[in-house]
């Protein structure tokens, strides 16, 4: 269990209002015509993903399409099964979930969720439609899940845990949040028919955003007030794609540009010892695109393990 939860006896027509204020329109049927439900709602966010806690001993919970057409649906939802079992249906998919296995629903779609009466638990994480869309395309589709035994869900699981331990710093949370999903993204692409040109294509796009960045870093690195973001801005793209399409190459935007810097800076403290040029350090490292010179010098000593003006005697 990732969090304690207390249910608690409430009407249906209040588990269905929480429910709908934190996951969207959704229709419930409580247990053999009951009209009240064991359950909990909690809103909570870790690692920068907002999720949902959710438990109740319902029979259904259906989003229908009128329900789809009376609320956008801006979510996908990753949906962790924490306790019992549910019978999930989209896309012509059905799946039973049981303590571990996890499945992506697609809000813009009607769904249906069975829990037969008994109790059950999942962890419902909730990830924008853009985001979806920008990251994996077509290859976002409703009805794809994971046995507990797979190895996509066993790392998400272990990823997931960790964002709930609460001892992380905010730029452990950007990677535990990017870890994610990219093990989702591994799972939807394994998942895809065969012969989609999805994977493919997207490919191809981030090869060519990639070629796109390296050359506008090649060409403007030396200027301190470049930033990755602003290589996302100046190719018209978010930085997310930028970082995927880094990614093709086994680097990342920042560690691309501060090569690149690095790379300047060697060459004139080469430069410097042999023509005996009197060239102050700082201005090397101005020169090559650092604003600080504190923190060139700690970078440099960290990577060639002496001080600058040491470099190359």
């Amino acid at each position: 269990m990732l969090m304690n939860l207390k249910p608690a006896q409430m009407p249906v027509e209040q588990f269905q209002a929480d429910l709908r204020a934190i996951c969207g329109s959704f229709e419930v049927s409580g247990k053999e015509e009951r009209t009240t439900v064991k359950g909990c709602i909690s809103l909570d966010e870790r690692a920068g993903i907002e999720m949902a806690h959710v438990a109740k001993d319902v029979q259904v919970i259906r989003r229908t399409a009128q329900d789809v057409r009376r609320d956008a649906g801006d979510n996908f939802f990753l949906i962790f099964q924490e306790e019992g079992h549910a019978l999930m249906q989209q896309n012509d998919v059905t799946f039973m979930m049981k303590p571990g296995d996890l499945i992506l629903i697609d809000s813009a779609r009607p769904s249906q969720f069975t829990f037969f009466g008994a109790y059950s638990r999942q962890l419902s994480l909730h990830l924008p439609r853009n985001d979806m869309r920008d990251r994996f395309g077509s290859a976002a589709i409703g009805g794809r899940h994971a046995q507990r035994d797979d190895y996509h869900a066993i790392a998400m699981s272990a990823v997931l845990a960790k964002a709930f331990c609460g001892d992380s710093t905010e730029q452990q949370n950007f990677y535990i949040k990017e870890a994610m999903f990219g093990l989702l993204g591994a799972l939807l692409h394994e998942q895809a028919p065969v012969g989609s040109k999805s994977g493919i294509e997207a490919e191809v796009s981030r090869a060519r955003l990639l070629e796109a960045g390296i050359a506008y870093l090649d060409r403007f690195f030396s200027d301190s007030s470049v930033t990755p973001q602003r290589v996302a801005d100046a190719l018209g793209v978010s930085i997310r794609q930028v970082q995927r399409a880094f990614a093709l190459a086994g680097t990342t935007p920042t560690d691309y540009l501060l090569k690149k810097r690095f790379e300047r800076a060697c060459q004139m403290l080469l430069d410097r010892r042999k023509e005996r040029d009197p060239k102050l350090i700082s201005s090397i490292a101005y020169a090559s695109g650092f604003n600080d010179v504190s923190y060139f010098n700690r970078q440099f000593r960290s990577l060639f393990g002496c001080a600058p003006g040491q470099f190359g005697g």
